[in-house]
């Protein structure tokens, strides 16, 4: 809310639909806040919980952040989209029509929840005095109505014919913007890339747009035949490489929808067609990203100004080695979380620890997971060294990934053979917690693994560098190292287990 108020009040505001949505849905917002701090009171709470009440409250929320937004949003990104307005005088219409709507609809929610109003149900018992504020929240929900279908008609209109540079990709800044998105764009992104020094470049540099298509800046066009881009520093931004992009595919698009089915048919417990839609994700993503990574002839080009960047890097430099980094941070600070947990259970219940804690599997377990981070770490010097270092490394990979999967076999089973189990006990259902997650973690490594054997079988991880062996490298070990804190703490503590 501050930082909304602080960039209206530091700028200048048009009066136009898109400001229009926006300035009322932060009305519409903070009235639903106001409402949510009233049920953040327990006796409150108690009193108009499954009520109309909490029903306005989240639509009032729901609405004023999310729905007029998105009106903003098609009123002001459209003619960048089309290259056509959406009408002025009709989008006041659809305003007003929503702005009134919203409030005629939900306002007198509250009070009929007060009332005793139930919600999720079709009909109510006569004599109660909700009629009145029902019927006011239905004829609301008509005005909504009307405004939603003035809005699909003037889309309907405005998206049916090809507006101004519709075709060619030229954006028509009907609202004066300054940022980079209102320049010329064409099938693939600006025809350069400009050197950016101020919040609204267009502002600042009226010959920005006409440099851009010249060509006069970085890339003025593809200097490999493929898609590319720059990668820059993080502090300077300046650029260290040209990093070749993914062409137009149905796989992230088909990639979205099977992950979307996989949650959505989850919460219907439909677990065979999500298990199907999950699995149709992980090849739709492994299929998108399968020729990202590829050595190209030309090892430098110019980027524009006579500067000769290279096209393939590794190691720190790459946004890949980052981005793994990254990720094992986040997987740590979860996994950190589930070893809190049972360090706390521990804490405060220790009469819950009822199976003494079996030794069998640390000796195995810890030399498996050992002999994974070796292998993984020794992956990138046997490709780099070798002439035939690829399938060196792929063996190495491969080895790393069945080590730890025995270590995770040898843990589970020292558990389930000392009797413990999840459902029996806290100390079990802590255990098991950790054992599950580092499970899906091995699972994440097991993919991983046969995503690089099979691009190392169809020839596309040659060395003497390679950034999904970068990549996996600090996943593997992460997860060996992962396996061996799940070992040790429940078999250090407690020692006696009891």
């Amino acid at each position: 809310m501050f930082a909304w108020i602080a960039t209206l009040a530091a700028g200048r505001i048009q009066r136009n639909v898109p400001s229009l949505f926006l300035v009322g849905g932060i009305l519409i917002f903070v009235m639903g806040g106001l409402t949510g701090v009233m049920v953040g009171m327990v006796a409150f709470d108690g009193q108009v919980h499954d009520t109309y009440f909490v029903v306005a409250h989240f639509h009032y929320v729901l609405i004023g952040s999310m729905v007029f937004p998105l009106f903003a949003a098609f009123y002001y990104w459209t003619p960048m989209i089309n290259g056509q307005q959406l009408s002025e005088r009709v989008g006041r219409w659809v305003f007003w029509l929503n702005f009134v709507g919203v409030h005629v609809c939900f306002l007198p929610m509250h009070l009929s929840g007060l009332m005793g109003m139930p919600r999720r149900v079709d009909t109510y018992l006569p004599g109660r005095s909700m009629e009145v504020p029902n019927l006011i929240s239905t004829v609301g929900a008509f005005i909504m109505a009307a405004g939603v279908l003035l809005f699909l008609i003037d889309a309907i209109r405005c998206y049916s014919r090809q507006g101004m540079g519709g075709g060619g990709g030229n954006a028509r800044n009907v609202y004066h913007g300054g940022t980079l998105e209102w320049l010329s764009t064409g099938n693939y992104g600006i025809r350069s890339i400009p050197v950016v020094s101020s919040l609204e470049p267009l502002w600042a540099d009226a010959r920005l747009r006409e440099n851009v298509e010249a060509g006069r800046y970085f890339l003025p066009g593809t200097t490999t035949g493929a898609r590319e881009t720059l990668i820059t520093s993080s502090s300077r931004a300046e650029p260290q490489y040209v990093q070749i992009m993914p062409g137009p595919a149905w796989s992230p698009l088909l990639a979205a929808l099977f992950t979307a089915g996989f949650f959505l048919l989850l919460t219907v417990k439909a677990l065979t067609l999500s298990a199907i839609c999950g699995v149709l994700t992980i090849v739709c993503v492994m299929r998108w990203v399968w020729h990202n990574d590829r050595h190209i002839p030309q090892k430098q080009v110019d980027a524009g100004g006579g500067i000769l960047l290279p096209t393939y890097v590794t190691g720190p430099q790459s946004h890949g080695w980052w981005a793994a980094v990254l990720l094992v941070i986040v997987l740590g600070m979860i996994f950190l979380m589930a070893m809190f947990s049972y360090l706390y259970l521990f804490g405060a219940h220790p009469d819950w620890w009822r199976i003494t804690a079996p030794r069998g599997a640390l000796a195995p377990g810890l030399l498996l997971l050992g002999a994974s981070a070796g292998l993984a770490y020794a992956a990138r010097p046997l490709l780099a060294r070798f002439k035939r270092g690829s399938g060196l490394s792929a063996v190495a990979m491969a080895l790393s990934m069945v080590c730890l999967v025995a270590a995770l076999a040898v843990d589970s089973l020292d558990w389930w053979n000392a009797g413990l189990r999840g459902d029996a006990s806290g100390q079990g259902a802590a255990i098991y917690a950790m054992l599950a997650w580092h499970s899906s973690i091995v699972l994440a490594v097991m993919l991983s693994a046969v995503y690089y054997l099979a691009r190392w079988m169809r020839g596309l991880a040659p060395g003497p560098a390679n950034k999904t062996l970068e990549a996996l490298r600090i996943l593997f070990m992460f997860a060996a190292c992962e396996g061996a804190a799940a070992l040790l703490l429940p078999r250090v503590l407690p020692w006696g287990g009891v």
